[in-house]
């Protein structure tokens, strides 16, 4: 498998996904120059692998309206600039993954990383001429349909749709199998109730049969549908024919309904014996195409909320429903009275709702595609976090063994404690055996190669030396220049160690063997070996190296020192645990060693077997290698012919060729985790039932605080509908005094709440009123608050006609005179108030408003459903009121009026009570997946922040383990360059050692076998590492701490390396005399007598790092050298520098001694100096002075001083 992933194959072999082509950046460009149409797919399969195109650049997430209508998907490889095309030897700009652009087909220039979510979904680009009007792009924009460009993603958010609304999908069949019964036992109830004929002979006539027939198959349909979803193959478009099923049976639902109370209609007119007006009227009562209406707008707004279509799909719904409607209308009720003043109802009504549920679902869909975008980015973010990580977590085990990276690790997490001494990561190991290796001939080798040779040649024969390190189980404790020293036995105990040792030295010198015949370089290796006991772990706060102290890895650096090129020397302790496996003889390593001999050491050297791999021919080599290769072609006969790049070198793995894509890895990652995602499963770990509020008071608290970005687009559509409810009343019944004042009261609150929602981001407005849109926005109270009172706003002016028409049940006899009478024989209790309708003369308001009453309601509920706001127990109150009302009025009626037939007041009450079902059931499936879209949004969320604190942590190690800008380097994913080496010109070097410090070290019982000796060493370089922290020492770097010696540079980096005033040369100076006085500080509170010897030089070096598996930052060259020298030259409680050092620091207004000519190994005399103080800033501001004439008088007395102390040296 690509990705390697075991996921059935059945379930993508039901998907219908195609692969589409993978197609460069220059095909694309092909494409829209020469204008020829393309073929695009709109499915795409997940495992489409988009990351096949020429600049390998990541794929971008965007989300895009294709307002075309097409189905095509730009594919997320295409260029990011329309305007320009890029030649195909261009290469395109790299994006971030949530750097979400416009597109290059929309001509809009990409969002940057800085623009949040919400701006960059929906701040989409459409595409449209400039001549269209506003309102054409608005409707063009609202009916197209989101999606997002990359394919990969979008496959992605339909399988994370498909798993949120497969359950729902279920409840919504559920609703509409209850919704076919109630109405066919309507139908059951209405003909059993009619006349004396059977039930059978009733059946049969053509309205009810129709319906009985079309009831009976919406039944089966839907139970075969639930059975069908139900299904572990479901799809996205399994889903989606689903949907379409549904959307045809409510179309024949609608027709077949429409055709039954068409004929009621016709034959209440035709039995009536009665031609009077009021008679008619009560016919007309049961049904008409208001009535009708009510049904129609149900079934278009269950297609817009409930049903899992795309908006475009449910527009085109909604306009089928809508037309067979207005067409049912015309030729259903042809001789219907008043017909203008239903039509144009029905059209406000109806289109009215189509635009509601186009309001309600386009919020919706762009919110669940926010969220899901963010949870996505939060997903990427987190493993980004976590790769970088992995990459900081192996480099640091590379450095550091486990168990004490993860207890330094464990104290930076936890909380600092207040202790006397800093804490000591030191354990001690009994029975382990220290080897010893040095590179004979090493300086000769050197002087062969450049700065960028001699790095690469240690690195990969250090590499070589970590790896046979690895098999023979020796753990690499660090490296000295060109000493290299390990230890087997630890951390594991090993009873081989002596014998694992052995074998590495034996191996080492094969390998160097190698190293003197392709060089044609006088090279070897010396290697000592000793057994016995050690103390392991890192000293100080800065540059963390695991380092082994005790008296016998002294003795093994001896032996090291006292040994013989080429040969392996080991000491009687070691040979005793060797047994008999090794040919030996004597080493006498005291005749070359005067430690050994003192100690009366007895030495032994390994005789070499057959195992000796050393005999290579130069004809051989050169065979292999051009006689133009370089020192790392030519060390690839040693095995680093596959080793390459940084992340093979610094121990992250052998190649990086297997090494997933990132994009693919959070796809994965995603598809995994909503295949296992189950909303009523989490429903039920995470809500409450029904109430659906968070188990948890914490996220409830969180979740509460959650800003709700579609909050205006919920107010606009609410006063979408207000309006649309406003107009129906107008146009069909006549205005009174109640209307038209909750009509002005509800139409300056609607106004004006949507008028303060929309200038939130206006700056033209001013400030109070932003403030004003800010609190409703941020604080939910205030927002309930208000939607509450626009849906009662709207409640009211529904029902206000109800004043006027409420004694209005019967008309006048008279059909020529429009007003009612003032009382009726039959209810004399009751004033009549007269109405006239302008609409219509022939018919009276009350009979209008029967029909248009429960549309209106309907409309009601829908206000109410559009504010996602809300939370579903207070809507399931609102709806529950609202029909309460409703079926109070209509009981009401019901009971004030006589032979009256009630088939269409049953239907209207049946449609909106399963109406308000249907509205319960949305508001609970979209709050339980808006509140389950905040919790998966949010653990992603805390896993991020859990990670980046991991790396924080890990980054903190990182900068105590290499210099900050050589730990980038390393960690970055741009730098292709196999090592890190730089040439620094002018660098100022510190050796600082405790030479009595030995003499202090002393293994004990009493103090825990030199432990607590450590523990004050550790103090020490403690203390001198805080130092570094002050302002004053920024330009410092510390190298390395080994033993009792401590080693910093200056001047290392660009901005660390003052060519003008010398600052890192001063700084220098000014460290070495506070660790002397630090040193005096502690001498003093622990009553001892240590003291401290100082080297300081300037020069060019090399600095790098080597080492494959465990990378060491240090620094190369003469100037080091000759600083270790000043180092082991001078005089206790004394800072030696010498020439250069001293004529930067004289100028400074330091106090400065000449000691004269001293011998120095490697370099003959050099005349060196003792920094005697600190700097008088007086006498360096006179000295800038007569700079000139101060050099000249002070050379003059220093060459008789020379001349007079030359021959006591």
């Amino acid at each position: 498998e690509k990705y390697g992933m075991d996921f059935p194959k059945r379930e993508w072999s039901h998907r219908l996904s195609l692969r589409g082509s993978r197609r460069t950046h220059e095909g694309e460009i092909g494409h829209r120059i020469s204008g020829a149409p393309r073929s695009t797919r709109r499915w795409a399969s997940l495992r489409q692998h988009v990351s096949s195109s020429h600049d390998g650049s990541k794929p971008r997430v965007e989300l895009l309206f294709n307002t075309s209508g097409s189905k095509a998907s730009t594919p997320s490889s295409q260029p990011h600039t329309p305007n320009t095309p890029r030649t195909p030897h261009t290469p395109p700009i790299k994006k971030s993954n949530w750097e979400m652009a416009r597109g290059s087909e929309i001509g809009v220039a990409p969002i940057t990383g800085r623009e949040s979510v919400t701006e960059a979904a929906t701040n989409v680009g459409i595409t449209q001429h400039t001549r269209k009007c506003a309102l054409s792009r608005f409707l063009s924009s609202l009916c197209g349909s989101h999606h997002f460009k990359n394919l990969q993603v979008e496959m992605l958010y339909q399988r994370y749709f498909l798993r949120m609304n497969q359950s729902n999908m279920t409840h919504v069949l559920g609703l509409l199998v209850g919704l076919a019964l109630a109405l066919g036992l309507l139908l059951i109830m209405k003909l059993m109730l009619t006349g004396n004929q059977s039930l059978i002979t009733l059946l049969q006539r053509p309205e009810n049969l129709s319906l009985a027939i079309t009831l009976v198959t919406c039944i089966v349909i839907y139970a075969a549908l639930v059975a069908a979803i139900s299904r572990p193959g479901m799809n996205e478009i399994w889903l989606a024919g689903v949907s379409g099923a549904v959307l045809v049976t409510l179309l024949a639902l609608q027709v077949t309904l429409s055709i039954h109370l068409a004929r009621l209609h016709e034959v209440g007119r035709e039995n009536t014996s009665d031609t009077s007006f009021f008679s008619k009227s009560k016919d007309l009562r049961t049904g008409g195409p208001l009535a009708a209406a009510l049904m129609v707008c149900f079934f278009i707004y269950m297609a817009y909320a409930l049903l899992p279509i795309r908006l475009r799909h449910a527009c085109i719904a909604g306009i089928v429903f809508s037309a067979a409607h207005l067409i049912g209308a015309f030729l259903l009720y042809p001789h219907y009275p008043s017909m203008m003043a239903h039509l144009l109802s029905s059209i406000v009504v109806v289109g009215g709702t189509n635009v509601a549920g186009a309001l309600t679902h386009h919020p919706r869909e762009l919110a669940q595609r926010q969220a899901f975008l963010e949870t996505r980015q939060c997903v990427e973010a987190r493993l980004t976090t976590q790769r970088e990580n992995q990459q900081q977590e192996r480099l640091l085990l590379s450095v550091l063994p486990r168990h004490v990276a993860m207890e330094m690790k464990a104290d930076i997490a936890g909380k600092p404690k207040d202790t006397m001494f800093h804490k000591i990561y030191i354990q001690r190991h009994e029975n382990v055996s220290i080897l010893f290796a040095d590179i004979c001939g090493f300086t000769s080798l050197s002087d062969q190669c450049t700065a960028e040779e001699l790095v690469r040649l240690l690195n990969e024969l250090f590499a070589r030396f970590d790896r046979l390190a690895a098999e023979h189980h020796c753990l690499r404790i660090k490296l000295l220049g060109d000493c290299y020293y390990c230890v087997s036995g630890l951390p594991e105990p090993r009873p081989d160690h002596a014998h694992c040792c052995v074998e590495m030295g034996l191996d080492m010198i094969d390998a160097i063997t190698l190293v003197r015949e392709v060089m044609a370089v006088n090279v070897n290796m010396r290697v000592g070996i000793h057994t016995g006991r050690v103390h392991c772990g890192v000293l100080g706060l800065r540059k963390w190296q695991f380092d082994v102290w005790s008296n016998d890895v002294t003795l093994a650096n001896y032996m090291e020192s006292g040994g013989i090129p080429g040969r392996v020397h080991i000491t009687k302790e070691t040979l005793d645990c060797l047994g008999e496996y090794y040919e030996v003889e004597e080493g006498r390593g005291g005749e070359r060693n005067a430690y050994l001999k003192d100690h009366n050491i007895s030495t032994y050297l390994i005789v070499p077997g057959d195992t000796f791999k050393g005999n290579i021919t130069n004809s051989g080599i050169r065979k292999t290698f051009p006689a133009n290769s370089n020192v790392s072609k030519e060390m690839r006969v040693m095995g680093h012919g596959s080793q390459h790049g940084k992340q093979t070198k610094l121990g992250f793995g052998e190649t990086i060729e297997g090494e997933k894509d990132p994009e693919d890895e959070v796809n994965e990652y995603l598809m995994r985790a909503i295949d296992a995602r189950s909303i009523d499963r989490l429903r039920a770990e995470h809500c409450t039932p029904f109430i659906l509020t968070f188990r948890r008071p914490d996220v409830e608290e969180k979740y509460s605080r959650e800003r709700d970005r579609m909050l205006s687009a919920y107010f606009v559509c609410s006063g979408f509908v207000y309006m649309v409810v406003v107009v129906a009343i107008a146009i069909t019944l006549a205005g009174s005094v109640y209307f038209y004042v909750c009509t002005a009261i509800s139409v300056l609150v609607i106004a004006l709440v949507n008028g303060i929602l929309l200038a939130e981001k206006n700056e033209r407005v001013p400030k109070w009123v932003r403030s004003m849109a800010l609190q409703i926005f941020e604080n939910r109270i205030i927002a309930q608050s208000i939607a509450s009172i626009v849906v009662f706003l709207t409640f009211i002016t529904v029902l206000s006609p109800l004043i006027t028409l409420i004694g209005n049940e019967a008309c006048v006899n008279n059909n020529s005179l429009p007003f009612a009478e003032e009382s009726s024989d039959e209810h004399p209790s009751v004033m009549r108030v007269p109405t006239k309708n302008i609409n219509a003369p022939g018919i009276c308001d009350y009979i209008l408003f029967c029909d248009l009453f429960p549309v209106l309601v309907m409309l009601v509920m829908v206000t109410c459903a559009v504010y996602q706001i809300l939370t579903s127990v207070f809507k399931v109150a609102v709806l529950s009121i609202v029909v309460a009302c409703y079926l109070g009025v209509s009981i009401y009626q019901a009971l004030n009026e006589d032979d009256v037939e009630p088939a269409g007041r049953w239907l209207a009450g049946v449609l909106v009570v399963f109406f308000m079902a249907c509205l319960v059931a949305h508001s609970q499936h979209t709050e339980a997946t808006y509140r389950l879209d905040f919790l998966w949004k949010l653990q992603a969320t805390e896993e991020k922040e859990e990670m980046e604190h991991l790396k924080a942590y890990n980054q903190k190690l990182l900068a105590n383990i290499l210099p900050e800008h050589v730990a980038a380097h390393f960690l970055s994913t741009v730098n292709s360059d196999e090592l890190y080496h730089e040439q620094c010109d002018f660098v100022c070097i510190m050796f600082a050692s405790i030479p009595n410090f030995s003499e202090f070290y002393v293994e004990l019982e009493a103090n825990n076998e030199g432990v607590e000796c450590l523990r004050l060493l550790n103090e020490i370089i403690a203390d001198f590492d805080e130092l570094l922290a002050e302002e004053q020492f920024k330009y410092i770097e510390k190298i390395k701490s080994t033993g009792a010696t401590y080693m910093a540079a200056s001047g290392l980096t660009k901005s660390t390396c003052d060519m003008r005033d010398y600052k890192h040369v001063i700084a220098m100076a000014d460290y070495a005399l506070r660790i002397r006085e630090q040193l005096a500080y502690v001498n003093e509170h622990s009553f001892n007598n240590f003291r401290m010897r100082v080297g300081i030089n300037i020069g060019p070096v090399v600095a790098g790092v080597i080492g494959a598996r465990k990378p060491q930052y240090d620094i190369w060259g003469n100037a080091v050298n000759v600083a270790s020298r000043m180092d082991s030259t001078g005089v206790l409680d004394g800072i030696q520098v010498t020439q250069e050092v001293r004529d930067i620091l004289i100028t400074k207004g330091y106090p400065l001694t000449c000691r004269g000519t001293i011998q120095v190994k490697g370099k003959g005399s050099m005349i060196t100096y003792f920094l005697d103080g600190p700097r008088d800033n007086t006498k360096s501001n006179q000295m800038d002075i007569t700079k000139t004439n101060s050099n000249n008088n002070t050379d003059a007395t220093e060459k008789t001083v020379i001349n007079n102390s030359s021959g006591a040296v």
